[in-house]
């Protein structure tokens, strides 16, 4: 009733899966931060920002000798086209759950819309945050500028950031952006894991039942009167998966039984993700 797989039966391929979030800004954790503040949260925000997002290598090393040259967040993204240039004495920088990411934020998928100050941001791909609808804007090139960017976010992590502190429209800077109400949309990352094996009959194989119900009640493994003769098949109703102790680790079930043929192989392909 076992088979052992060959190599050739078992295969074991990864794929990026991507789930589409709409969060609000109460599922968001947001923290203003400003240097040299009197209050110690927002000192130590400031403090935290700098030195986990915008410091350089060589910054880092002054300023935590302890620590060597390991390079930040921010300095290690540095060659992607982040542009970490505007990071001022306040700004704010907002998490979102691991739960509501996994892997990470998919770059290009990010938007912000503040209902309070009007703003709408989205991500450039690079890790760059900008103003679909500004009315003062930063610079007259492309979006995707060293100028006019307003924060950056950081994908792996599910972070990002409002460093910009000029005006928005003449009333609102965007230092107000995400302090009321907003949204953020952005598809999360997956990495599904896909496990595959091949099991295969061939018509000498597995030719018997192990449904106990065809078999007399005197303990001796008879089939029943009307089930005996050449002719009766057996059917295959779920494919099982054990391992080298032949514990069951799972099973396919089909969706309606199959007659196991003794004229040609037949062969199942059960698939499992993780």
């Amino acid at each position: 009733m076992y088979k052992y797989f060959t190599n050739e039966q078992q295969n074991t391929y990864e794929f990026n899966a991507h789930k589409s979030y709409t969060l609000n800004q109460s599922e968001v954790e947001r923290q203003a931060f400003i240097s040299g503040s009197t209050d110690e949260t927002l000192s130590k925000y400031y403090h935290f920002a700098r030195i986990n997002f915008y410091l350089s290598g060589s910054e880092y090393t002054a300023n935590n000798p302890l620590f060597n040259t390991v390079p930040t967040i921010g300095d290690k993204k540095q060659q992607s086209g982040i542009f970490l240039n505007k990071f001022y004495e306040s700004g704010s920088i907002c998490f979102v759950s691991q739960s509501q990411f996994n892997e990470g934020i998919k770059p290009g998928s990010f938007s912000l819309t503040d209902t309070t100050t009007t703003a709408r941001l989205v991500d450039d791909k690079k890790g760059n945050l900008y103003s679909t609808n500004a009315t003062f804007s930063q610079s007259v090139s492309s979006l995707s500028s060293v100028d006019n960017y307003v924060g950056n976010i950081f994908y792996d992590i599910g972070a990002f950031s409002i460093t910009e502190t000029a005006s928005f429209d003449g009333s609102n800077d965007y230092t107000d952006v995400t302090s009321g109400d907003y949204n953020v949309e952005y598809k999360g990352s997956n990495l599904i894991t896909t496990y595959e094996w091949t099991c295969e009959a061939l018509p000498n194989e597995l030719n018997n039942t192990s449904n106990f119900t065809v078999f007399n009640s005197n303990g001796r493994g008879q089939l029943k009167d009307n089930l005996t003769g050449s002719n009766v098949p057996t059917y295959i109703t779920e494919v099982g998966l054990y391992d080298e102790q032949n514990s069951l680790m799972g099973y396919a079930k089909l969706s309606k039984p199959i007659p196991k043929s003794t004229k040609i192989p037949m062969r199942f392909n059960v698939r499992m993700d993780y």
